[in-house]
């Protein structure tokens, strides 16, 4: 393995470290305070049970924290915030009105393990309490609209303006798809990139600019970090198409081929895995290209230089 991938992992598990410790050490027992007992063992299920914790890394890293140094604190609130919305979305996903699916990360889905009833409102919860979590967050040099700026990048990643209406786009698609058969043309080849550029590619790129945002440079970094997250969103909903169609059960630790036998419209069923191999190849060297437009540091580059290669050749 390159000296420069090696490096890249060490980073990446190092964010991921410092993000396990935080939550179980601050953001569980936050939690805990107001919450009934119920209804905090579903949260508490759901957010312990593993996953690549990217979104709390991608706000790390673009804020270029590491354990311990200034701002730490605010970030890895931020990163939990984040791991709530994200929590939440695969909780409501995961329900019998949406994808139906029994397995999540190689465990019984919550509405599986508790009744459905409550596995939707611990999906309610996990949403207001990410919001409430930006409330902990207290900046520095006394910021006036830093508040204000986090709480609209991450209502547009994971409200209305984003995550929730690529899901309505994507139930929309797989209804119209079952009633009124397989249309192969460039209008379905459009919804299906708003869709996900929505509903998988809004928080992402909200990820990275909530980390931004806490650096004193953030203005001249927010457009290329928004457009790496645009296209980080993409190639990370198609290797997730690729691997429904070659995963297994055992490696994806959810149900395998769903999308297929639900006739759902997905990059594979449009252009063919062959191309969509060569597609996220090309995000690839594109996402690698536009890390060096705001990377400042070494670290940073090795990271968001290699980052697109760990999303490509993901497993799960």
């Amino acid at each position: 393995m390159r000296s420069e991938f090696s490096e890249f992992s060490e980073l990446f598990q190092s964010y991921r470290a410092s993000f396990e410790t935080f939550l179980d050490s601050r953001t569980l027992p936050l939690l805990s305070q107001r919450s009934a007992p119920e209804l905090f063992e579903a949260m508490k299920y759901s957010l312990t049970a593993g996953g690549k914790r990217l979104r709390p890394v991608l706000a790390a890293a673009s804020y270029g924290d590491r354990a311990g140094t200034e701002n730490s604190r605010d970030v890895l609130y931020l990163g939990s915030a984040l791991e709530c919305i994200h929590t939440y979305s695969l909780i409501h996903d995961d329900l019998p009105s949406m994808d139906d699916d029994d397995f999540r990360r190689g465990m019984p889905t919550l509405h599986k393990k508790f009744p459905e009833s409550t596995a939707i409102l611990a999906g309610d919860a996990l949403n207001s309490f990410a919001f409430y979590l930006i409330s902990k967050v207290e900046g520095k040099n006394g910021d006036p609209a830093l508040h204000s700026d986090l709480l609209e990048i991450l209502h547009a990643g994971s409200g209305a303006p984003g995550m929730v209406s690529g899901q309505i786009y994507d139930l929309q698609m797989e209804r119209e798809n079952g009633t009124a058969g397989f249309k192969n043309g460039q209008d379905t080849i459009e919804l299906l990139r708003i869709t996900h550029r929505l509903k998988t590619g809004a928080l992402i790129r909200s990820s990275l600019l909530l980390g931004n945002r806490l650096r004193p440079d953030w203005i001249v970094r927010e457009e290329s970090l928004s457009g790496y997250g645009e296209d980080l969103g993409l190639l990370f909903q198609i290797t997730d198409d690729i691997l429904d169609v070659e995963g297994t059960q055992e490696s994806l630790g959810k149900t395998p081929g769903k999308d297929q036998r639900s006739g759902k419209i997905t990059y594979p069923a449009l252009y063919g895995l062959d191309r969509c191999k060569s597609m996220v190849k090309e995000l690839q060297d594109r996402l690698s290209e536009t890390a060096v437009r705001f990377s400042s540091s070494p670290e940073e580059k090795i990271f968001f230089q290699e980052l697109p290669e760990y999303i490509g050749q993901r497993k799960n």
